[in-house]
């Protein structure tokens, strides 16, 4: 694995993804907490999926391994951070955004604001305050089965757009690093902040495919093997769609037709990418969850270890992470050759 990331076509890439987390280890502890906090909430984060005796016998999980690897990756492009229960601290950014919105309206569109939209982050607000107070009686007391419905749909929905909200920051945080227009934009998470509300037409549209892959992925149990490797090829082809939000302000259809040119344009380095990136989550994946296997599943040394499997975890995920982003910024957006003769 050392010699293929000394000798890789994108190592300049992965030296950058190092250097630029490096630089932000609180992004580590964060989206280690966050795996963490999702694990205590049910979900499937950082606890194996086979057992230590299938571990064993390689080529009973390399596939398995390579199917979870490839989803991953393709998760991480569209939503790195574990969003439950992040969630619910959205209604706090949402009341920053409708005040802003309402405040400044100039700032967040170059014509001229029309009432609906000034007031869409409104109701989105007061709508994410009466599902946190749903969440918050589900755990006080026994609600009716209509209002849990509603609960789950609304907590599916604002996850989503938490999704969408978390992914285009990081991104921002991303450009600012490789074209800071002032010296501390790469540390300026306000300023990343603010790009982000600028497009918050654009999050509406990206909340809402984000929406359509946490519903694909959470029947995916249920789903044949041919069925998951569809869902996969389905993400990736969306893969540039992020990326093109955070780096293009505008309509969120010319967004999408822009990450298509970007996908175009950054598919043969992206292929490369994927090699490297699949790999290395497989071993990440395998190495813990051997150790888990070793240690006993639901032992106290497990629970004790499970911090520093999520920290292992989250420094490899922000790792290849950054460096796929990374790739799509400087391949996609790379002028073409009749632009350079132009310039």
């Amino acid at each position: 694995m050392i010699l293929h990331l000394k000798w890789h076509p994108l190592r300049q890439h992965f030296s950058d993804a190092w250097n630029l987390m490096m630089g932000m280890p609180w992004l580590i502890v964060l989206s280690a907490a966050l795996m963490l906090m999702a694990e205590f909430a049910g979900e499937r984060w950082l606890r194996p999926a086979w057992s230590f005796h299938e571990l064993l016998v390689w080529r009973d999980v390399a596939q398995p391994l390579l199917l979870q690897a490839l989803l991953e990756e393709a998760r991480m492009m569209h939503g790195f951070l574990s969003v439950w229960p992040l969630a619910l601290c959205l209604p706090l950014v949402l009341v920053l955004l409708t005040w802003r919105v309402i405040r400044f309206p100039f700032r967040y569109g170059s014509r001229r604001q029309q009432s609906f939209e000034r007031w869409l982050p409104a109701a989105g607000m007061v709508l994410s305050w009466a599902w946190v107070f749903l969440e918050i009686a589900h755990v006080s007391r026994l609600v009716p089965e209509w209002l849990e419905t509603l609960r789950l749909a609304m907590r599916t929905v604002f996850c989503s757009l938490t999704m969408a909200l978390t992914q285009v920051i990081l991104i921002r945080i991303v450009i600012a690093w490789e074209k800071p227009k002032h010296r501390d934009d790469p540390k300026d998470i306000g300023l990343a902040l603010e790009h982000t509300f600028v497009r918050w037409r654009s999050l509406v549209g990206l909340a809402a495919l984000d929406l359509l892959w946490l519903l694909l992925i959470q029947v995916q149990g249920g789903l044949g093997g041919l069925s998951q490797w569809f869902m996969i090829e389905a993400m990736l082809f969306f893969l540039a769609i992020p990326t093109a939000v955070a780096r293009m302000p505008g309509a969120f259809l010319n967004q999408g037709a822009k990450a298509m040119h970007i996908l175009w344009r950054a598919l043969l380095p992206l292929l490369g990418m994927t090699v490297t990136v699949v790999l290395l989550l497989m071993l990440t994946r395998y190495a813990s969850a051997l150790i888990q296997g070793m240690t006993g599943p639901g032992t106290w040394l497990t629970w004790v270890l499970l911090p520093l499997h999520a920290l292992v975890l989250a420094t490899v995920r922000n790792w290849v992470f950054l460096a796929c982003v990374f790739t799509l910024l400087r391949h996609g957006f790379k002028p073409s050759t009749r632009t350079r003769q132009l310039i």
